[in-house]
C-alpha cells in the first residue's frame, strides 16, 4: 500500500511534496539536513497519526544523503521498515532491522533510493514492557522474518483503519484495539526471549496466583476490550511480569492468552447471545477489530468461521 494512497480523515492527516524547496522534515525522532540525490526526480508523502501516549509517522522518503541528531530527549524512538535500504553510521539497515533509539544519537545516512519506513515515538521509555532494557543510544534489532512480517502488515493495517475512520466515538473505540495490535507485534519483536523454567517452588505459585486473578479480571470484563497495560496496573505488576507468568504457565504469549480467551468469549455470545446482536457487533465488543483477522483466528481455533456458528444460533 503506497503511503500516498491514504486518505486523510478526522484523525489521520497526510502530506506530500513534489519539490525540494517545499519538503519540511518531520521531528517526530529527529527532522535533520537532507540533500537529495535526485532532485529531478523527487517526491515525497508522510501519513501522521497521534495515538496515546505515542505518535506515529509513515514516510515514504526520496533518494537522499541526511545528516540528523536522531533520537528523542524523552521516551523511546523507533524506525521501523516496510520497504527499506539505508546505511547509517557505516551500518547496513535493511527489511529485517528495527533500529530503537534512547537519547539522541548523531547520524548519518545514505538512502540510495525511495524508501517506506515508520517513524514511532512513546512519550513513555516503554521499560515497564521489557523492551530492550539497553542504555541510551541507538540499537538495531533483527526479528524473526515472520514476527517483521506481522509488525508490518498490523502498521499498514493500523493506518488504513485510520484514515477511514471520521467518528470520534468510533476512533474512541478503535484507538486502543490498534494501540494492543501494535503493543502485541512489537511485543514479539522487542522482548527479550526468556525460557520457561519455573524455578523455586515459591516462583511457582506467585506465578499461578498471577494467572488466576487474571483470569479473573478477564471473566468480570467479558464485555469490555483487554488490554496489557490496562490487566498490569489492575493487577499491580508490570507487562513484562505479566508476561512472564503466562509465558511459564501456559507456554504462550499474553497477547495470544488473552485472545484465545476472548475467541471463547465470541463463540459463547454468538451461540447464546441475542438474535438481533451481528458477527461484527459481538467481535468489536470483545476487542476485535480487524474483520478479517478475527475470523482466521476464529476458524483456526473453532474449524468454522464465526458466520457458521452464528447461523446455527438462529435455528435455537
Amino acid at each position: 500500500m503506497p503511503v500516498r494512497w491514504l486518505k486523510p480523515s478526522r484523525f489521520l492527516s497526510t502530506e506530500s511534496f513534489v519539490d525540494f524547496e517545499q519538503f519540511r522534515p518531520n521531528e517526530v525522532i529527529g527532522g535533520g539536513i537532507s540533500k537529495p540525490t535526485d532532485p529531478s526526480n523527487f517526491s515525497a508523502h508522510r501519513a501522521v497519526l497521534p495515538l496515546q501516549g505515542s505518535l506515529l509517522v509513515l514516510q515514504r522518503s526520496f533518494a537522499r544523503r541526511l545528516q540528523t541528531n536522531m533520537g528523542t530527549d524523552e521516551g523511546v524512538g523507533l524506525v521501523i521498515p516496510i520497504a527499506f535500504h539505508s546505511i547509517a553510521n557505516k551500518a547496513t539497515l535493511d527489511n529485517s532491522t528495527i533500529a530503537v533509539l534512547r537519547g539522541r544519537v548523531e547520524t548519518e545516512a545514505v538512502e540510495e533510493h525511495p524508501n517506506t519506513y515508520l517513524m514511532l515515538r512513546f512519550d513513555s521509555d516503554m521499560s515497564h514492557r521489557g523492551w530492550l532494557d539497553s542504555g541510551k543510544g541507538l540499537s538495531l534489532i533483527r526479528p524473526a522474518r515472520p514476527v517483521m512480517n506481522r509488525l508490518k502488515a498490523s502498521i499498514l493495517d493500523i493506518f488504513c483503519s485510520a484514515s477511514t475512520c471520521n467518528d470520534a466515538t468510533d476512533f474512541g473505540l478503535l484507538q486502543g484495539s490498534l494501540r494492543e495490535s501494535l503493543y502485541a507485534c512489537l511485543d514479539a519483536a522487542l522482548m527479550p526471549r526468556e525460557g520457561t523454567s519455573i524455578g523455586r517452588r515459591g516462583k511457582f505459585e506467585t506465578y499461578r496466583k498471577l494467572v488466576a486473578e487474571l483470569d479473573e479480571h478477564i471473566s468480570l470484563l467479558k464485555h469490555s476490550p483487554l488490554y496489557s497495560d490496562d490487566l498490569a496496573l489492575r493487577l499491580h505488576v508490570s507487562v513484562r511480569t505479566l508476561q512472564t507468568a503466562v509465558r511459564t504457565m501456559h507456554g504462550v504469549n499474553l497477547h495470544h492468552y488473552i485472545r484465545s480467551k476472548r475467541l471463547w468469549e465470541v463463540r459463547k455470545q454468538l451461540q447464546f447471545g441475542p438474535p438481533a446482536a451481528t458477527v461484527t457487533n459481538i467481535a468489536m465488543a470483545n476487542g476485535f477489530w480487524h474483520m478479517g483477522e478475527f475470523s482466521v483466528s476464529y476458524k483456526s481455533a473453532f474449524g468454522e468461521l464465526p458466520s457458521a456458528t452464528r447461523l446455527r444460533r438462529q435455528y435455537f
